[in-house]
């Protein structure tokens, strides 16, 4: 009867669990650039059950496999593209990287995705989808956050003019001040890129930043990979599907309520128990 216990505590953990990640994912379902977190929910390793007499007898005779219920390991970002939305922010900068070649990983078809590099007060490397970039007081690119926005050559983007409207930013990032005035034209830096070859090495940060374990990040220097683009004026909205998250999110209170009631049913089974053969 304990394992049954057992089994409806794991379940009501495992889905606290899953409804916090599907809670932040609606709660960001408006912040550019954000990818949404998959929540897979597995069973616990599995125990061969024996029959005890057979294998004293020196017969094994099995009677099945037992499991104890499920667990939530982890929380998984998908980096799926989001919807492209037009901000006619000067400084605003979306990325497009779904014509990126799949790559084999480990004989798993991997997706890479692309990701801009910034750099934290701390001067750590992180990385992020979110382009809603401005020029702080020191005319240095920073995202909305602060952080700084870093140049191919793995510096920060220096030189800009807060009150700056006229620039461009070309496909492959390159940031022009006066595109349209040729005596003043003039090109100020790179944006810098990083393509992870396998997303799921990522470690998420707070702010929606990623950091990467293993080798070290290499910048894409020079022109822009076949499938990558940069769009100017533009922001990557999240990937979350409101109206499916809500549905997960309805599914999963169920869930809990019915892994509820059968915690309750034992607890009134066991306290009956608890009565026989009391004076």
């Amino acid at each position: 009867m304990l394992r049954g216990i057992d089994s409806a505590a794991s379940g009501m953990i495992a889905l606290q669990r899953k409804q916090d990640a599907l809670t932040n994912n609606l709660a960001n379902a408006e912040t550019p650039g954000f990818k949404q977190d998959a929540s897979p929910l597995r069973s616990f390793p599995e125990v061969l059950l024996e029959q005890i007499r057979g294998r004293e007898k020196g017969v094994q005779a099995r009677l099945g496999t037992l499991s104890m219920g499920v667990y939530n390991q982890e929380s998984l970002p998908l980096f799926l593209q989001g919807v492209l939305t037009e901000t006619n922010m000067p400084f605003d900068v979306a990325i497009n990287d779904q014509g990126i070649t799949p790559v084999q990983v480990d004989g798993r078809t991997v997706k890479p995705a692309a990701f801009f590099a910034v750099q934290t007060e701390e001067g750590t490397m992180r990385l992020t989808r979110n382009g809603r970039f401005s020029v702080n007081e020191n005319g240095e690119l920073v995202t909305a956050t602060g952080d700084f926005v870093l140049g191919q050559n793995g510096n920060r983007i220096t030189g800009l003019d807060p009150l700056l409207k006229d620039v461009s930013i070309s496909s492959n990032g390159d940031i022009v001040a006066f595109p349209n005035d040729p005596q003043r034209t003039r090109t100020i830096g790179s944006i810098g890129m990083v393509i992870v070859e396998n997303p799921n090495q990522l470690n998420k940060r707070d702010n929606g930043q990623y950091e990467l374990e293993g080798p070290g990040m290499a910048m894409i220097t020079g022109n822009l990979p076949a499938g990558l683009q940069l769009h100017h004026k533009m922001l990557e909205q999240s990937n979350v599907d409101m109206s499916q998250t809500i549905t997960e999110m309805m599914a999963n209170i169920r869930l809990y309520e019915a892994n509820q009631k059968v915690l309750q049913a034992y607890d009134k089974t066991l306290e009956q128990l608890n009565t026989i053969g009391r004076v």
